[in-house]
C-alpha cells in the first residue's frame, strides 16, 4: 500500500509503520511530532513563524532518520503535490498521537 494515497485511516496507519520498522526511527519521528505539539502555544500566543520554524526542522530529521535506519525514502518525498505532502505530515502527527494514547492507555 502507499501511503502517499488517500486512503482510510487503518491503512494508513499500516502503511506508515511499514515504512517505520526501525525503533531507532519511530522514536526520532515520536520525539520531532511531539516537538510540533509541544510548539502549538506558539500558534496560540501569536508566534507562528517560531512555530513554523519547529514544524520544518522536524521534517529533515525525519528524512535523515529514514535514511539512516531504514534505508528507504520517506513517503513525503514521494508524494504527487503539496497536498498529499500535508496529509502524510499530518498522517504522521496522528499515528504518534495514537501511539502516545496506546501507550497512556496500555494497549
Amino acid at each position: 500500500m502507499d501511503a502517499t494515497a488517500a486512503t482510510p485511516w487503518n491503512a494508513f496507519v499500516v502503511a506508515y509503520e511499514a515504512a517505520h520498522q526501525d525503533p531507532r526511527n519511530r522514536a526520532v519521528h515520536h520525539a520531532t511530532h511531539l516537538a510540533v505539539f509541544a510548539a502549538l502555544p506558539l500558534l496560540w500566543h501569536g508566534h507562528p513563524l517560531a512555530f513554523a520554524a519547529v514544524a520544518a526542522l522536524a521534517l529533515p530529521i525525519n528524512w535523515l532518520a529514514h535514511t539512516t535506519f531504514e534505508r528507504n525514502t520517506p513517503a513525503f518525498m514521494q508524494a504527487g503535490d503539496a497536498w498529499q505532502q500535508i496529509q502524510i505530515a499530518l498522517g504522521g502527527l496522528a499515528w504518534t498521537a495514537v501511539a502516545v494514547w496506546r501507550r497512556v492507555r496500555g494497549s
